[in-house]
């Protein structure tokens, strides 16, 4: 199985300190993944950035696609897909979702895990959590399918967590042609 990796996670906390706050009824719009693989709804236009990362000495990369949408300038949704050089063994999924919520955990010192929850989402095995820095949270749903990790989240300031706008954001979520 591949090891989650810490410096994976940089990444995602490159815009904490921002607040989300989203209208749930309000008109987001549908995106598709540059794969085809999946669709989810944003409440803006994301902007996508790729990039790959060496996970072994014998050159295996981590290619990964991150989908961003900042909300009113208050926060950001994201939609990160990563793709792995080979499939995680099957009954081993939790082991690296739990991998990734601990990354996240393990990434500043004052990162604090509220929850994580192991669930099963559209078929798949999946985990819900919630962690907590200072003033920020970063609340997540990731979901592995084979070589494949989704992780669906949104981040900002504690005082504005919303759970009907997260809820919303992670039930637009769709896999295709799997």
């Amino acid at each position: 199985m591949i090891k989650l990796r810490s410096c994976f996670f940089a990444a995602i906390f490159l815009l904490m300190g921002s607040t989300v706050h989203a209208e749930v009824g309000a008109k987001w719009k549908q995106t598709y993944a540059k794969g085809g693989d999946c669709h989810i709804d944003f409440p803006s236009p994301p902007q996508m950035v790729q990039q790959s990362m060496k996970v072994s000495d014998a050159g295996h990369q981590l290619l990964y696609d991150i989908y961003l949408s900042p909300f009113q300038d208050r926060g950001v949704f994201l939609l990160l897909i990563a793709t792995y050089p080979g499939s995680v063994n099957q009954g081993n999924e939790n082991v690296g979702l739990e991998g990734l919520v601990q990354g996240i955990v393990n990434h500043q010192a004052d990162n604090q895990l509220v929850f994580s929850d192991f669930a099963e989402f559209m078929g798949r095995p999946a985990i819900n959590f919630l962690v907590q820095s200072g003033s920020n949270y970063f609340r997540g749903h990731a979901i592995m399918v084979g070589n494949k990790l989704y992780l669906i989240a949104m981040e900002g300031k504690k005082d504005s967590l919303d759970e009907k706008t997260f809820e919303r954001f992670m039930k637009s979520f769709k896999l295709l042609n799997t």
